[in-house]
């Protein structure tokens, strides 16, 4: 499969996802009034996941869980579009248990938001552990191997993550800053951009299991552990 159609592909299953996720974070943040707005604030209204106590707001759940199952379509293939490599075996170890955590994490919050009632992810916490942790360790690691527009995309994709975001800029003045998720989203898109923009610089070979990334030496064989 050529690699600048994968990198096509990919971008727009991340736009899509980026998208969702501020249609979910503008589900929770329309508000009017400052008290009214102060009290969004609070973590009862938190979405991704939800937990115990919870109150929903709007479709914010449902929308973020689309958005968050949209990605998983995504991260399998992430190795590839950002470096042109296969991953090797510790990165597609660690790419499968993200993947199975990802998805329990997002059909927990769909079924949360359809239900109105908090849904416990399989394997409760350890699911929202792994969520959490395993993709920006996985893809600083891809950043690394990757080039060009493809590692400012892998950058962004990590500044992106909730991890990053729980220590950075979701936190508020009170509980949450309003329009995190949205800032999550929008750092999704622009992530998927700078990878539309890879798939444009020049014409790739087409990707092959082993193939090196564009531009490099013919006898490089390094993948991503």
């Amino acid at each position: 499969m050529p690699l600048r159609l994968l990198r096509v592909w990919v971008a727009a299953v991340l736009g899509a996802s980026g998208a969702l996720m501020i249609a979910a974070s503008r589900q929770r943040w329309a508000c009017s009034g400052v008290e009214a707005c102060e009290r969004l604030q609070d973590h009862l209204f938190d979405f991704l996941p939800p937990a115990e106590p919870w109150e929903q707001a709007g479709s914010a759940a449902l929308l973020g869980g689309v958005s968050l199952l949209v990605l998983a379509i995504a991260l399998p293939l992430l190795p590839w579009a950002l470096t042109g490599r296969r991953p090797g075996l510790v990165s597609a170890i660690g790419l499968l248990a993200s993947e199975l955590a990802l998805v329990a994490v997002a059909v927990a919050t769909l079924r949360s938001g359809l239900s109105g009632a908090v849904v416990a992810p399989t394997l409760g916490a350890w699911s929202v552990a792994v969520w959490m942790v395993g993709p920006p360790v996985l893809l600083a690691r891809f950043a690394v191997g990757a080039r060009g527009w493809a590692r400012a995309s892998a950058v962004l994709l990590i500044l992106a993550t909730p991890l990053v975001a729980a220590v950075t800029y979701a936190i508020g003045e009170y509980d949450a800053r309003p329009w995190w998720e949205a800032t999550s989203g929008s750092i999704t898109v622009a992530a998927a951009l700078c990878l539309l923009v890879a798939a444009a610089w020049r014409a790739p070979r087409s990707l092959e299991p082993d193939a090196a990334p564009l531009g490099a030496d013919v006898g490089s064989t390094t993948q991503p552990r």
